[in-house]
């Protein structure tokens, strides 16, 4: 259904652009003293991609770029953001770009992840005395440099800049996006920001307390996540008026583990959990604690819990030793280095000491006005179901930032919509296949603002249900009639 939307958008746009320059001769211009081109190859069309150039270099220190420059060109230029640590370059999602007629970039960001896995390259040594640089890249700088490089490639290769550019990017994607809008709100008209770690910081500490929690008799089998997720959708499922396998607003659930969960009468079985498990699984939702009980984190909205194998309950799973190696590398001030272990973490103590990386990584600032003033667009995402970047402080922050500039203001340039059963980025029981960028094409250069964006949920290739997305704080709501499977069905309301 995405490839769907897409096609129909982009069929509309003309391709009016060419070069006016050899591939081969753009690789021998200099584009200033920090950027080093290594190879600029002309690439034939094929069933996989159309017929293109391809850039590829380095801006000092180590942050690899390539660019990609198709010789039908749409006069547009995409960006799209990285996952995870980075440490590669997004290929997939430029050569997506490029198929739709963009002239597309990306950056792995500054290090090679195969070299420096998790977050290593942050790690200052005799070895690695550009580690503070790598860590400045990965936390905003690289990808406004490739944004700033890639737009001269294009003028010197088209012999005009873009018309309009945009950022694409989710998870740590999305967060680059942010730091974009906040830092360098020149550099893109209008961002597809999903999913974002607006605090990174604190969602790295939220995984150290969940990874505590499930030590020792705590630890929840994985066999029991499917009796988990049964009664959370049991409870939480109907209470926006309708049964349909989504929970609209994980917040008016009210689900408590304590109280909601059948408890083991003796010996722990199947159908029923222990004291210790369920403390393990409150101790998930109720967020990050010090030891008088003040919030820290808000923790986990219910709906995700059939994923919670692979990105909440198992210490030894990815999210962990990523949460763990960023600790350890750059985030605690002094980094403690390698022999630092999660299970070291003073939820008294240590918050403090990730204000310093925070400054960096975490893009909280709310002034948005510069974006504003020279008509750029935000499209802001997450889901409500993500199980790995927890979805609150995103609200956090566009209420903030409305709180700022003032609703109306705000809403003129930056809409945050919160999908229902959403997982991370992509997936999940709601309808989270949505045309984002063009969404935020038609805002900036038809003026059209998005209200309920069409979803779609599909399995297997097949659309089994589409219902508008709806702006925040608006929700869907069915009409009354219709086709409870069909967008049309429902209105965005309060």
């Amino acid at each position: 259904m995405k490839q769907i939307f897409l096609l129909g958008f982009f069929a509309g746009l003309a391709m009016a652009g060419g070069p006016v320059m050899t591939c081969e001769a753009l690789g021998g211009r200099a584009f200033g003293k920090e950027v080093q081109i290594a190879s600029a190859r002309a690439v034939a069309a094929s069933e996989k991609l159309p017929a293109h150039c391809d850039v590829r270099g380095v801006i000092w220190p180590e942050a690899r770029f390539a660019i990609k420059l198709p010789t039908d060109w749409n006069e547009r230029f995409e960006m799209v953001g990285n996952g995870g640590t980075a440490g590669t370059i997004s290929m997939g999602a430029v050569d997506g770009a490029l198929k739709n007629g963009f002239a597309a970039a990306s950056t792995d960001t500054g290090h090679d992840a195969a070299k420096e896995p998790l977050a290593t390259f942050a790690w200052v040594t005799p070895e690695n005395p550009n580690g503070r640089r790598k860590l400045i890249d990965f936390a905003y700088l690289s990808v406004h440099e490739t944004a700033v490089l890639a737009k001269d490639v294009i003028r010197a290769y088209y012999g005009a800049g873009p018309k309009y550019s945009y950022w694409v990017g989710c998870s740590t994607g999305g967060r680059q996006g942010m730091q974009e809008a906040q830092r360098y709100p020149e550099d893109f008209d209008g961002l597809v920001i999903g999913a974002p770690g607006m605090f990174l910081t604190g969602n790295v500490m939220r995984r150290i307390w969940i990874g505590q929690g499930q030590l020792g008799d705590a630890a929840l089998p994985v066999e029991k996540l499917p009796l988990l997720n049964e009664l959370v959708y049991k409870k939480c499922d109907a209470v926006d008026g309708l049964a349909d396998g989504v929970i609209d607003d994980p917040r008016k659930c009210g689900f408590e583990a304590t109280r909601d969960l059948p408890k083991c009468a003796g010996a722990d079985g199947p159908g029923c959990f222990t004291a210790a498990q369920i403390g393990g699984i409150a101790r998930v939702y109720g967020g990050v604690r010090d030891s008088k009980g003040k919030l820290l984190v808000p923790g986990e909205p219910v709906g995700s819990e059939s994923l919670w194998a692979d990105n909440i309950i198992g210490p030894s799973k990815t999210v962990l030793p990523r949460g763990e190696s960023q600790m350890k590398f750059y985030m605690l001030d002094p980094a403690p280095g390698p022999e630092w272990k999660f299970t070291m973490f003073d939820f008294d103590r240590d918050p403090a000491r990730t204000v310093k990386a925070g400054r960096d990584v975490n893009p909280l600032n709310e002034n948005l006005e510069p974006l504003r003033k020279r008509g750029g667009k935000i499209v802001h995402y997450s889901g409500w179901a993500d199980q790995q970047v927890n979805p609150y402080p995103a609200i956090s922050y566009y209420e903030r930032v409305s709180k700022k500039m003032g609703e109306a203001k705000t809403r003129d340039f930056y809409r945050l919509y919160m999908v229902p059963g959403m997982f991370h980025c992509a997936g999940g029981p709601g309808c989270s296949n949505v045309d984002w960028l063009g969404a935020v094409m038609n805002w900036v250069e038809k003026g059209v603002a998005p209200e309920g964006i069409v979803g779609a949920h599909v399995e297997k290739g097949v659309t089994t249900k589409t219902r508008p997305v709806c702006p925040y704080p608006q929700v869907a709501r069915y009409k009354g009639a219709g086709s409870k499977e069909e967008a049309g069905s429902y209105a965005c309301g309060i």
